[in-house]
């Protein structure tokens, strides 16, 4: 039997979603703190390696660049009639699109490469893992089952950013992953480190999350 999660929504208290992010990263000034004020095990792997920044974090705003080159040129190639890879390509048009554009648009990286690179850093994990730890000290009822429709509205912030080439948001993150844990903003925790809960609606007074 195949495994999939399902959409719910959940009511929050967001007056205290902020002053509870905070308090989180306050006691993260050491692995052992924040282990016992969550009651995590504190020898777990991406609590014990997610405490050390992220050394390579800038690299994110380079994936934003790349991302943003490889739409332009998927447009500009769709426009000199090449939908795909694999039409042939003909003339002096075909081989100077072959040559030239094909050969940059495959070595430029995507979102999904971006995704697979900050998956490998046990501090993006962590703050992940904080961010849907919160959802457990706000919500005030009961989840209800809600559709998948109605849950999808909510993408993953860093790939809205990546998308959207917004310098400001990636730069939010570069530093959350760079900092020590107890310096990162709650305000950045909340709003960009979505996992199973995607999306916290303060002016709505409500969460959507995936179990």
């Amino acid at each position: 039997m195949l495994l999939r999660l399902n959409p719910y929504r959940i009511a929050i208290n967001p007056s205290i979603l902020a002053t509870t992010a905070e308090d989180f990263l306050t006691k993260a000034d050491t692995p052992e703190n924040l282990a016992a004020h969550l009651g995590w095990d504190p020898n777990s792997e991406i609590l014990v390696k997610g405490f050390a920044p992220f050394k390579d974090s800038k690299r994110l705003l380079s994936f934003m660049k790349e991302n943003a080159a490889l739409r332009n040129l998927k447009a500009a190639r769709q426009a000199r009639g090449f939908n795909d890879f694999v039409s042939p390509r003909k003339g002096l048009k075909g081989w100077v699109q072959k040559t030239f554009s094909d050969a940059k648009e495959v070595k430029l990286k995507t979102s999904f490469d971006a995704f697979e690179w900050l998956n490998l850093s046990p501090r993006y994990l962590l703050l992940v893992s904080l961010h849907d730890a919160l959802i457990s000290y706000i919500s005030t009822s009961e989840p209800r089952p809600v559709d998948l429709k109605e849950s999808t509205a909510y993408c993953n912030p860093i790939q809205a950013a990546l998308y959207k080439k917004d310098a400001e948001l990636l730069t939010k993150v570069h530093v959350a992953l760079s900092c020590p844990l107890n310096k990162v903003s709650p305000d950045t925790l909340i709003d960009c480190f979505s996992g199973y809960v995607l999306h916290y609606d303060r002016k709505k007074s409500t969460s959507y999350y995936l179990s």
